[in-house]
């Protein structure tokens, strides 16, 4: 299941190529209030038993007061209070050591590649791939759970299953990744070279789900990663947020008031309506499609044993 996301602001010390969180798009100020920030954490605790929660930005380690953030959602009730950073601040051992000390659980970290040029031109830091891998290192000897976000893009996914080499090596720890693909939206949508060919990824996304079988990874296809047709994704589906979303129910087998993510934004195919999968899947981003054609989706066509694993 996904986290409810808060924004704790905008305000970034990257620029990436491919953001599509300009401030105008979630009114937000650059730096939101804490108390309205404290405010939202409540509402969530007062509404739900069971609350994780994944705050995002921008760039929160920017905050001064994101230790206290964290503080004051575990003593709310949070269960879970989830990272999502570029982890280039987290270089600094002594602060990943206050965010654990306030109980910080998990960090989702932006690391866009193993080569370390095409991540620096990715976040837009000069530098930021040594101190990206310094603060993936910080968390995990801090015992924070580290889940990688890549966001392939034009320039990275021939290098997916280098990618999983390199990460298991370097940072045996790690088990989770949440393979995003570029949303040709916001910056994105300027820079429209960078958003790769859905027929294109595809071969590589499936050597890389395999690899990363073979690698203990296990691998996550997020709302902003690819339809269940690409990459064979429709054989990994409890590992697709879109399928998991909408299959949701709790340990008590009710079905929960939680974020079903509405197809607002994608589009599909008129083959998609033919595909047994149809109603798992929200299809293309729109924007998607005024860039590469959508011959490359196919519909997928399950047997009866298949079948079941949807059900």
């Amino acid at each position: 299941m996904s986290l409810p996301v808060i924004r704790v602001g905008t305000k970034c010390n990257a620029r990436c190529s491919f953001c599509n969180v300009p401030s105008e798009s979630y009114n937000l100020p650059k730096e939101r209030d804490i108390n309205s920030i404290k405010e939202e954490i409540s509402d969530l605790t007062e509404k739900y038993s069971d609350v994780a929660i994944s705050l995002s930005g921008g760039e929160p380690t920017l905050r001064k007061d994101l230790p206290e953030i964290i503080r004051f959602a575990k003593q709310q009730g949070v269960r879970v209070v989830e990272l999502q950073t570029n982890a280039t601040l987290l270089s600094r051992e002594g602060y990943v050591k206050l965010l654990k000390k306030n109980k910080l659980n998990r960090a989702f970290v932006s690391f866009h590649s193993h080569i370390p040029a095409q991540h620096d031109r990715a976040l837009g830091i000069k530098n930021s791939f040594e101190k990206c891998i310094k603060g993936i290192k910080n968390l995990l000897e801090a015992k924070i759970i580290v889940t990688l976000n890549p966001v392939v893009t034009a320039e990275t996914y021939r290098h997916l299953p280098e990618y999983l080499r390199f990460v298991r090596k370097e940072f045996p720890k790690i088990k989770y990744i949440s393979l995003s693909i570029v949303q040709p939206n916001g910056r994105a949508w300027t820079n429209k070279n960078i958003v790769p060919r859905y027929g294109a990824i595809s071969p590589y996304v499936k050597k890389a789900l395999l690899l990363g079988k073979k690698l203990n990874f296990t691998i996550m296809n997020p709302y902003c990663g690819l339809p269940l047709c690409i990459g064979d994704w429709w054989k990994y589906p409890v590992q697709c947020m879109e399928i998991s979303e909408k299959s949701f129910a709790d340990h008590q087998n009710k079905i929960i008031e939680t974020k079903i993510f509405s197809a607002d934004g994608k589009t599909k195919a008129p083959q998609c309506l033919l595909c047994d999968l149809e109603k798992y899947c929200n299809g293309v981003w729109r924007n998607y499609a005024a860039i590469h054609p959508l011959s490359d989706l196919k519909p997928v066509y399950l047997s009866s044993k298949q079948k079941k694993r949807f059900k």
